[in-house]
């Protein structure tokens, strides 16, 4: 723009021809060449001076701009000293919370600038949207459960946009805006940003925001009761902004699921309850006891550990922090690190300790291995990888050489209950051959409570039985379900018309579904007996016999029938080492 021809203007406003016109034509026709001439053709055309329309549009215009200066700089004012702010970072578990609330208020559903959610919202857990989905036209043409057809029926969870909002609660007016940040330490996938929520109200006290908060965290605990998150360490390149990561939000697990004697586990749970209460760690710090509590899982696989670690956590609304020894790079740093960044109540899960390749102190670390020497060229010239166990076996009284940890037994031991470590939390460790693990792990004051798991005992066989066929549970099942009988038979009939003979035949099977069996609770408690009489104590674990139900899980007559020859093959199978039976 070129304004050096202003210079040239000559206004004098003694003229007669001086008016409010004059001036910005004058002005105009200096800064916008051109635009003299289409005045002047639009003034013959059309009778009209546009000077007056540009002068009101100036004047509103300047109008406009100075009430949005003033605004701006009087809100400013107003905020920095008559307003509270709470800021809300997305790393924070109180973010997804936030989030979750605010989509559910009024404020959202008349908003015009919303951000939909889909992907990402049932990554952790089934929404609200997916319980309520409708059950209705999710089979395809041949009488198959169509996820996608399922899926097209749960509406995106609708949340406020990047920007600013308002909304009332309890009569006080809350100001919230969601924001985005360059991420302060760079991804090795690229620049990547940080979301970051402001929540401010009037006045000069934050109290109205706490309460605000407060209240959201009691809303999503009684919607989430029924759920434990569980949490993993972050990836490494991660860890300098947080330690760690949630990896899933699952429903909570009964404790009548767990396959334990009902003894054993009333007894664990009575002395985690009392180590919780915060009595105990006043009583603890005034006997100079460190306020810790540790237990060890061990038995054959698949008899429960895991679970009943799950079944405490949902019991005690606890979450579940599980470490990996195991993992590539772990280090006795980011060990530490990630004990420091605990919360104050958790349970720690270390599963399968007896295989983390710990090392003493005068051992060497694990060196890279070549994996050049482990590779194996198939017909197709690709590599396969021959795991060790694949590997040729070494003559007996050679020694044989395992992963080894970059992390130490001292190193463990040092973040479990070293001079730097918190206190109050549970630690779990579990395990299939506690004989293996060294003594000075499983010290007391380190591991104060040990629960041996075993095989299947009569009692457990029978429960496993009931619970797999009680219908006492089944109370979310809708009544008016598409996978009935008759509706299945009736898409398989629709589907026939186009299908070939060999499709035909398939489709036949389809309409054998079976139909669950509805047992009244004496002829239950007779089969169960009844299977239980069938199977060894001792001899298969409680994941083997669920397995082998769920193959059957509508058909207890089946399976009490088909029990005996499971059971035969299952033995003959663990005589000769192999790893599967015939009969599944």
């Amino acid at each position: 723009m070129d304004f050096t021809r202003l210079q040239a203007i000559r206004f004098d406003p003694t003229s007669a021809n001086a008016n409010l016109t004059a001036l910005p034509s004058t002005l105009l026709e200096g800064l916008i060449p051109g635009y003299g001439p289409v005045a002047q053709i639009i003034f013959r055309v059309l009778g009209f001076d546009i000077g007056l329309v540009v002068s009101a549009g100036l004047v509103v215009f300047g109008l406009t701009k100075a009430v949005e200066f003033l605004y701006n700089k009087a809100y400013g004012v107003f905020a920095q000293y008559l307003m509270s702010n709470i800021q809300i970072e997305d790393d924070d578990e109180l973010f997804s919370s936030v989030m979750e609330w605010i989509a559910e208020q009024s404020m959202t559903k008349v908003s015009r600038d919303l951000k939909a959610v889909t992907k990402w919202v049932s990554a952790y857990e089934e929404t609200d949207e997916e319980r309520n989905a409708s059950d209705e036209d999710v089979l395809d043409e041949s009488g198959i459960f169509n996820f996608e057809k399922w899926a097209s029926n749960i509406p995106p969870r609708y949340e406020p946009n990047f920007g600013s909002d308002e909304f009332h609660h309890e009569g006080r007016w809350f100001k919230f805006a969601r924001t985005r940040r360059e991420k302060q330490a760079k991804s090795p996938w690229g620049a990547s940003e940080d979301q970051v929520l402001d929540i401010s109200c009037i006045g000069r006290s934050t109290e109205p925001i706490k309460e605000l908060l407060n209240h959201i965290k009691r809303w999503t605990l009684t919607k989430d009761n029924k759920m434990t998150a569980i949490n993993r360490p972050a990836p490494k390149e991660e860890r300098k902004d947080y330690a760690w990561d949630r990896q899933s939000l699952r429903p909570s697990r009964p404790m009548s699921t767990v396959s334990l004697d009902q003894k054993e586990k009333a007894k664990i749970v009575m002395d985690i309850n009392e180590y919780l209460h915060p009595a105990s760690a006043r009583w603890y710090a005034a006997r100079g006891i460190p306020y810790r509590r540790g237990y060890l899982f061990h038995g054959p696989p698949g008899t429960g550990k895991t679970s009943l670690s799950f079944a405490l956590a949902g019991i005690f609304g606890l979450d579940i922090y599980c470490i990996s020894l195991m993992e590539v790079g772990l280090t006795e740093s980011d060990l530490n690190k990630l004990f420091a960044h605990l919360p104050r109540r958790c349970i720690v899960l270390l599963e399968d300790i007896d295989s983390a390749g710990l090392r003493r102190p005068d051992e060497p670390a694990a060196a890279p291995e070549d994996d050049t020497a482990n590779d194996s060229g198939t017909d197709d010239g690709s590599l396969t990888k021959i795991s060790k166990s694949d590997a040729a076996p070494k003559p007996s009284g050679q020694p044989t050489s395992g992963f080894k940890s970059l992390i130490s037994l001292s190193g463990l031991l040092n973040a479990i209950d070293g001079v730097a470590s918190h206190e109050g939390r549970v630690l779990i460790m579990t395990t299939n051959h506690p004989e293996k693990l060294d003594a000075a792990l499983i010290r007391p004051g380190r591991i104060d409570y040990k629960v041996p798991f075993t095989l299947g005992t009569k009692d457990q066989i029978r429960d496993i039985f009931k619970r797999m066929y009680s219908t006492e549970r089944d109370d979310d099942e809708k009544p008016d379900s598409p996978t009935k009988a008759d509706k299945s038979v009736k898409s398989i009939q629709s589907a026939n018309r186009n299908s070939t003979r060999e499709d035909d035949e398939f489709l036949e099977l389809l309409t054998k579904a079976p139909v669950l069996d509805i047992l009244e609770p004496e002829k239950l408690k007779e089969m169960a007996d009844e299977f239980a009489n069938e199977l060894p104590e001792g001899k298969f674990s409680p994941a083997e016999i669920q397995g082998f139900l769920l193959m059957r899980k509508k058909e207890p007559s089946r399976a009490l029938k088909e029990v005996a020859g499971w059971r035969e093959s299952m033995l003959e199978a663990k005589e000769k080492d192999r790893k599967v039976g015939e009969l599944q």
